[in-house]
């Protein structure tokens, strides 16, 4: 979505608000590069406030988003909601020519008046999505040998394994 900076650019308002959903399959934005095995549900919500303090113009908001997951232990299937903080200075395009790379992520640039809004909120979501989720922080996972949920109880499987490479020295001990 495109938001109408020019009344605020003006000097007419102070500040702009911004409560604002958009669809999470648009081709245009990053969500093709996000975690494997998310699957986002539903639509992303920004809502915010552009201020214009003294000619220093900003964006805060918070965009939310309900995604799809599995647990990285148990493979148990999850639904989860993360919020995260957008905050940006906002300026002319064109006018971080001389600015540093690394800075450069602290700025967004709206044209003829106009800022996107959907593509920087869909990439703070992306960067902040976790790299594993867990169903639950004591979560046992499954047994490498026979694949049982170890929440759900004790498998029997052996556990009592020894490194083929330790072996030999189980059966010096087993001589004494």
């Amino acid at each position: 979505m495109l938001i109408d900076l020019k009344q605020l650019l003006a000097g007419k308002t102070g500040r702009v608000e911004i409560d604002h959903e958009f669809p999470l399959d648009d081709p245009e934005l990053p969500f093709d590069t996000a975690v494997e095995g998310v699957k986002y549900s539903g639509t992303a919500r920004v809502r915010g406030e552009i201020l214009d303090i003294g000619g220093c113009v900003s964006l805060s908001a918070e965009v939310s988003v309900g995604y799809d997951t599995e647990c990285a232990r148990c493979l148990a299937p999850l639904h989860r909601n993360l919020t995260v903080t957008l905050s940006r200075t906002i300026v002319e395009a064109g006018s971080l020519e001389n600015t540093p790379e690394e800075d450069a992520d602290d700025y967004l640039e709206y044209t003829d008046g106009m800022l996107d809004i959907d593509t920087p909120a869909a990439e703070e979501i992306v960067m902040s999505l976790p790299t594993r989720e867990l169903c639950r922080e004591d979560c046992k996972g499954l047994c490498p040998k026979c694949g049982k949920d170890l929440n759900e109880g004790d498998c029997g499987c052996v556990k009592k394994e020894i490194d083929p490479r330790l072996a030999i020295l189980q059966k010096l001990l087993e001589k004494q």
